[in-house]
């Protein structure tokens, strides 16, 4: 249990035809008066310059997980709601939220938990509400986090789209570009698992971890802005099998991030109530 555990934060850092040279057609929904001319391929290309020079951005995620482990004859439903501050070079987060354990407690009660990190250079800290204390964990492991952090920022989450833009609903309202993507099958297998087995491998220091991916369902959502060309908003859902060590899981992930403070964070200081009452793991 407490390695699928593990594998399911690690999922929680990824998701109509158009082709490259067809502009954007109106969002039907909406009246759109402000269209532009520019293809799906040069706005792929603007955004990949914008999110190039990103520096820092914040992100509000709001995730909800159901994970079913057949072996076991559990399933646990998991909704996340959190605020994150991400500096890109030298990497540095500061993240708070809630995590919450749906239907598990006395009389089928929810269990809602406080979450809060620091990642700096040099330190970890993490806070756990229902022991209501912060940890700080050694430097190995400092590191091994931030390889697999940079997998959220959003030019790490352009770049897996790049081999399915043939493949991408194109559309524009007013403000934004509209990228959808939804699909199934072994063709999608690689948009998943490129992203979790680097981070796997950042998190066990290199070591080839083999895990298997069936993909049932996928649909990807990304909003990026006409003016900056930053990415300001990322829906994945996805429903799929993860296999290893011959124990099967399934999971269904809804998870929906807005970004903002585009290059607006300048540092993240770890307060030092924080270092002071720290527990050293």
């Amino acid at each position: 249990m407490k390695k699928w555990t593990i594998l399911l934060s690690l999922v929680t850092l990824s998701l109509g035809l158009a082709a490259c040279n067809e502009t954007a057609k109106p969002v039907q929904e909406k009246d759109v008066t402000e269209t532009s001319k520019l293809t799906l391929q040069e706005v792929y290309d603007k955004s990949m310059e914008a999110s190039e020079e990103l520096k820092s951005v914040k992100g509000t995620i709001d995730m909800k997980q159901t994970m079913s482990i057949p072996s076991e004859e559990m399933t646990f439903d998991i909704k996340s709601v959190m605020d994150m501050e991400y500096i890109i070079e030298p990497m540095q987060m500061h993240q708070k939220g809630t995590t919450t354990l749906m239907g598990v407690g006395e009389g089928g009660e929810s269990q809602e938990t406080d979450m809060e990190t620091y990642i700096t250079e040099d330190a970890m800290y993490v806070y756990e509400g229902s022991t209501a204390q912060w940890m700080k964990f050694p430097q190995e492991m400092v590191d091994q986090m931030m390889g697999a952090t940079t997998q959220t920022d959003p030019t790490a989450q352009l770049k897996t789209l790049q081999e399915y833009l043939e493949q991408l609903k194109f559309e524009q309202d007013d403000d934004n570009y509209i990228l959808t993507l939804e699909g199934s099958g072994e063709e999608f297998t690689s948009l998943v698992q490129n992203q979790v087995d680097e981070a796997l491998q950042s998190l066990t220091g290199g070591e080839n971890v083999n895990m298997d991916f069936t993909i049932h369902s996928v649909n990807y959502l990304v909003y990026i802005d006409k003016h900056t060309f930053q990415t300001n908003k990322l829906d994945m859902v996805i429903d799929m099998d993860m296999t290893m060590d011959g124990e099967t899981i399934n999971l269904k992930m809804d998870a929906r991030t807005d970004f903002s403070k585009f290059n607006e964070v300048d540092e993240i200081v770890v307060p030092q109530e924080v270092i002071d009452s720290a527990t050293e793991i």
